[in-house]
């Protein structure tokens, strides 16, 4: 048993006799030159930066500080790519509706030419009857009262009211007045009606 405790006296005093002459001496030593290569001007850390990037083993394990500015950069430039794209979508979102709103009115446009020519048409179909009715107008002043009363009382009643508008007031008065008194009285109010429009 005494040999046993005297082994065991004999490995601890060799782990300290280790520690106190290997270890505490390095340690030392490394922090001593620390402080002098820093008093120097030199950055060890990034001299054994460098120097680890060398060794084949170490460089895969030590990050250096570019290769952080490279990661960090391509972060930015991800976010910035895909900042990019969301306008691109909502500025090719905003394209459609304004084609879809330019169609519309290309719609409206070729809508409202087509009832201008048809109104144009209209108005130009409307100043032929009118000059017509207004011709037909001069030729019953030209009659005499009797015939063109028989003529306007055969006539659709819309028709007698135009050219009978157009006829002068005294020439009007001797035709409705050789006319039957029913019809007479009917294309009466309606000349009444259409001029109080």
């Amino acid at each position: 048993m005494a040999k046993k405790d005297r082994a065991d006296q004999d490995n601890g005093s060799k782990l300290q006799w280790f520690f106190f002459v290997v270890i505490i001496p390095i340690v030392f030593a490394i922090t001593l030159a620390l402080i002098v290569f820093t008093l120097m001007g030199v950055n060890v850390f990034e001299q054994a930066e460098k120097y680890a990037n060398k060794v084949p083993g170490l460089s895969q394990v030590v990050n250096t500080e570019a290769e952080e500015e490279q990661t960090r950069e391509k972060d930015r430039l991800q976010a910035k790519i895909a900042n990019n794209e969301a306008q691109i979508e909502e500025l090719e979102g905003t394209v459609a509706s304004k084609e879809a709103k330019i169609d519309e009115l290309k719609q409206q446009i070729v809508k409202l030419e087509a009832d201008l020519r048809t109104a144009s048409e209209a108005g130009e179909e409307d100043k032929e009857k009118d000059q017509r009715v207004t011709e037909l107008a001069v030729s019953f002043e030209e009659m005499k009262p009797e015939e063109a009363a028989s003529i306007i009382e055969s006539m659709n009643q819309s028709l007698a009211v135009q050219v009978l508008e157009k006829v002068t007031s005294e020439e009007r008065g001797e035709i409705l007045g050789k006319m039957d008194p029913e019809s007479a009285a009917g294309i009466a109010s309606l000349i009444l009606d259409s001029s109080s429009e």
